[in-house]
Formats: structure tokens, C-alpha cells, sequence
């Protein structure tokens, strides 16, 4: 018997394809009562990244336009709010989408603050956690 050490890999999935967010994005675009009470299928794979850690999200999320960013914003808030197994607490992509749009000038953004306060329960949308 041998007795050695284990090393985790790295436990980052894939990472989402720039058509998949788009499709999120296009999602969080509508008005909230017309969000699907089910995931579609195509966006199945963002449900793996909705608890990773913003290091893993920079390189997805610096590319995107200010725009599309703002729509994924309102995608997350709504997926972890409406669909089973997407609940994200203070790692929810929203917060890292945020932070993203700050160095833009693009947040903090009373409008849609307010819309994210509005629409879920998890408090630390769209901050983030003040303790970490």
C-alpha cells in the first residue's frame, strides 16, 4: 500500500460558448413574467457555472458589450430565482457581471439595481458579499 497526496483539478467546466450567453442575454432582455419557468435546453451548460468564482467568469465576460452584459445581469437574477438548481447565493454571475461593468462606467446603475432588488431574494444581488 502507497501512501501519496492528491491534487484536485482544476473544477472549472467548459467554459459557456459566446452563443450561449447571448442567448442568455437575449432572455433577460424580455420582461420578467415572460421568462420560461424551465431552463431551455441550450443553456443548460451555464447552470455548471452559475456558483464559480469571478476568476473563472473575467475572460468570458470582459469581451462582451456593455449591453449584452446588462441583459445577462437580469438573466441570472432571473434564472436563480425562478429555476430549480440555479441558486448561486453570493457567487450568482450577476455580481461578477457587475463588476465587469464598473471600470465601464456602466454601474452602479440605480435603474437597474433596482430591477434586480425587485426581482429576487438572494441578498447578495447585485453587490456582492460585503464580508468577503
Amino acid at each position: 500500500m502507497s501512501l501519496g497526496t492528491w491534487t484536485p483539478a482544476d473544477s472549472a467546466p467548459q467554459p459557456p460558448a459566446r452563443d450561449t450567453l447571448i442567448q442568455a442575454a437575449s432572455l433577460g432582455q424580455a420582461e420578467a413574467e415572460l421568462f420560461p419557468t424551465q431552463p431551455p435546453d441550450t443553456l443548460g451548460e451555464l447552470q455548471s457555472w452559475m456558483k464559480q468564482p469571478r476568476s473563472h467568469w473575467e475572460s468570458i465576460l470582459v469581451p462582451l458589450e456593455t449591453e449584452t452584459l446588462t441583459a445577462l445581469v437580469r438573466f441570472f437574477t432571473l434564472a436563480e430565482q425562478h429555476w430549480a438548481g440555479w441558486d448561486s447565493g453570493d457567487k450568482n454571475p450577476a455580481i461578477w457581471i457587475c463588476k465587469t461593468l464598473k471600470p465601464r462606467g456602466a454601474f452602479p446603475d440605480a435603474e437597474l439595481t433596482r430591477w434586480v432588488k425587485a426581482h429576487t431574494d438572494n441578498r447578495f444581488l447585485p453587490y456582492g458579499n460585503p464580508l468577503a
